[in-house]
């Protein structure tokens, strides 16, 4: 037992002025009276005999006194704690990840919920035991070394609050453990609100890879959008009930002791990917790439608004309804002025968990490609030109045409397209189409055909997914294979002219290829076909999403990323209570953690976003009963530890004082007389 504020215990002297009041006897004294039938009516404890009367006003004194101390007491704060043998040292690990803002019926957030349960526990630690207040998300962070100060520690913990970051708890452990090894016996008090890292929901056939930001070139293939089939529910997680959890191995004078602060139930929808891209070949139209994802512990089907809108004009609204555990992907095409705000928001009712429901990103800022067809001599083929001025006509090729005596080119251009013609030293630098590869160089192995090539009336698609055939008729192309080329390694056939390939594209040491192994010209059919153009278009905007001014777009990241953003004032855009609203960062270093959901822009204006887009903070887990007789005994024993006969009694005593209040006038002051 412990006093936390002992200048009260002095009160308890005022015990003696019962006491004397108990000893201190007045004297009868006679008087005459004119009649005695009032007195008959008094009190029965006057007629009672002398033993019994005695016995009351010790009792009446003792209840007296016991009044008067469980007042002090109440004044005194007393508490009662563990012996300071059991533990030398406590760590807590806090969980401040973006899940721990869901939100109760009443409002409360884990992270309120988790700061109450630790001021409760560190009220029945004694003085001499250290703490130590480790915070963590994606990286673990100690906000207080080992203390025997508990005010600076409670201090600390009321300026925790959450990050929409997704957590790793694997760091976050091994630091306890060194903190916790410091000093044996220890225990670590972990507290989140989710004990068991939940399994990211995904669509049927999808990777686990898939979930979040594709990466920059990914292609999004054109039959994606029929892939909207019923996802398989991810493996439900398990959060265990206070106690032990499962845990590293542990040296020895330390444990872990879980602190489940999940919810009761919990019902959570949001949006787990998220990527805009130009459509391919369409000026001022892109297309959003978002999976929609519904928690595991949701009790039914649950219905999906999915808003979208430009500028804040609403252009879209989709109605979903997803079981639990599962996730949807959409493409949704979209139109507008490049710049504009585009805000996607994922709405469900009782959505305990807002942080993932809402996107923002501008549209990205689309320059022209600058293109370099370089061509052995001035007769250059006419339909090839033709295609190429066809993309040039539509605002998103700037094309530059030369012959081999210009090369090399500076450092301007974007994708090179050498066509019949090859360099003796290869570009490693530049995204390269090859048109009629007349020998090798580089990782380009051909041969010409003898006696202008093979015609062929149909070919045979290898790959129909791939982007650089997105939208094209292939069924209908006949060509003149001029060159034979090898495709071993990572370049992929996509089309077969009899059991030659004659179209493949790849990367080699990270440089895109693209190799058309026939002659527009030549070919008596497919340079008058709309697909001609789409194909040229295709490889073109293809191979230059690796480009070096790719880093001209919009640079998406997940929050919790560290990026390079320059140093200097860096200006947030967020979504927050139902508007846009801007503020500021001052960046020292080159350097920042993307602490925040949003669109930010650095002072050259280069602008980037970014996102929590995590399926594992979306799948909101909730406080599971424990299943086995013992493990309910268990929890029940922590509890009573943690809160009944440990830490703050004051309510105890003071429950009590009013007991004896009552006691006290049940006993001598039911018959009184006013």
């Amino acid at each position: 037992m412990r006093v936390l504020f002992p200048a009260y215990l002095p009160l308890l002297l005022l015990g003696l002025v019962p006491v004397v009041l108990y000893f201190f006897r007045r004297k009868s004294r006679k008087v005459d009276v004119s009649t005695l039938l009032f007195f008959k009516a008094l009190a029965r404890e006057h007629q009672e005999s002398a033993w019994l009367r005695r016995l009351k006003k010790l009792v009446s004194l003792l209840l007296t006194l016991l009044i008067l101390a469980g007042a002090v007491l109440g004044l005194a704060r007393v508490i009662f704690s563990p012996k300071s043998e059991d533990v030398r040292n406590v760590v807590i690990l806090l969980d401040r990840s973006a899940s721990m803002g869901a939100k109760d019926a009443s409002g409360r957030s884990r992270l309120d919920v988790a700061k109450e349960a630790i001021k409760t526990r560190l009220e029945g630690l004694p003085e001499e035991v250290g703490v130590s207040l480790l915070t963590y998300d994606s990286r673990p962070e100690v906000l207080e070394p080992r203390t025997l100060k508990r005010r600076s520690l409670l201090s600390r913990l009321e300026e925790v609050e959450v990050r929409p970051v997704s957590q790793e708890r694997e760091a976050a452990l091994n630091a306890a453990l060194t903190l916790a090894k410091l000093e044996t016996p220890a225990i670590i008090w972990h507290v989140t609100d989710s004990p068991r890292a939940p399994v990211e929901p995904k669509a049927a056939g999808a990777d686990a890879s898939e979930t979040g930001t594709p990466e920059e070139g990914d292609a999004a293939p054109a039959a994606e959008a029929e892939e909207n089939e019923a996802p398989t529910p991810a493996a439900a997680s398990v959060p265990e009930a206070e106690g032990e959890e499962d845990s590293p191995a542990l040296p020895e004078g330390v444990q872990i002791q879980l602190v489940d602060v999940g919810l009761e139930k919990a019902l959570n929808v949001g949006i787990t990917t998220f990527q805009v891209r130009p459509a391919p070949l369409s000026h001022s139209k892109f297309e959003a790439y978002l999976s929609v994802s519904v928690n595991d512990a949701a009790e039914e089907a649950v219905p999906v608004k999915l808003e979208v809108s430009l500028g804040g004009v609403p252009v879209q609204l989709r109605e979903l309804e997803l079981e639990p555990g599962s996730s949807e992907r959409l493409i949704l095409p979209l139109e507008g002025a490049e710049g504009q705000m585009l805000r996607v928001d994922a709405r469900a009712e009782g959505d305990c968990f807002a942080a993932d429901d809402t996107v923002v990103e501008p549209l990205p800022t689309v320059r022209p490609i600058v293109a370099a067809w370089i061509t052995e001599d001035k007769n250059a083929d006419p339909f090839t030109e033709l295609a190429l001025s066809a993309i040039q006509s539509e605002g998103e090729l700037d094309l530059w045409k030369g012959t081999k005596d210009v090369w090399p080119l500076g450092d301007q251009v974007d994708v090179v397209i050498f066509d019949g013609w090859l360099p003796e030293t290869w570009p490693e630098d530049l995204p390269v189409i090859v048109i009629n590869p007349p020998g090798s160089s580089g990782p380009i192995h051909a041969a010409l055909l003898e006696n202008g090539g093979v015609p062929y009336d149909s070919i045979r698609v290898g790959n129909e997914q791939h982007p650089v055939l997105f939208r094209v008729s292939s069924g209908r192309v006949a060509l003149t294979q001029t060159s034979v080329f090898d495709v071993s390694g990572s370049l992929e056939p996509l089309w077969f002219a009899g059991n030659e390939p004659v179209l493949a594209a790849g990367e080699v040491k990270g440089q895109r290829l693209v190799i058309m192994g026939f002659s527009p010209a030549w070919s008596e059919q497919l340079p008058l076909m709309a697909s001609f153009p789409i194909l040229m278009g295709n490889a073109i905007f293809w191979c230059a999403e690796t480009a070096k001014t790719a880093a001209e777009r919009i640079q998406e990241n997940r929050t919790g990323d560290v990026v390079s953003v320059g140093a200097g004032t860096l200006t947030w855009t967020q979504w927050d209570k139902g508007a846009l609203k801007n503020t500021r960062q001052t960046v020292e270093s080159d350097l920042i953690e993307l602490d925040r959901v949003g669109v930010w822009e650095n002072e050259s204006g280069r602008k980037g976003v970014s996102h929590l887009l995590s399926g594992k903070e979306t799948n909101i887990a909730v406080r599971a009963a424990p299943d086995s007789d013992s493990e309910k005994m268990a929890a029940a024993e922590s509890r009573t530890r943690s809160g009944l006969f440990t830490g703050n009694v004051t309510w105890l005593i003071l429950a009590a004082l009013v007991f004896l209040l009552v006691i006290e006038s049940w006993l001598f002051h039911r018959h009184a007389v006013y």
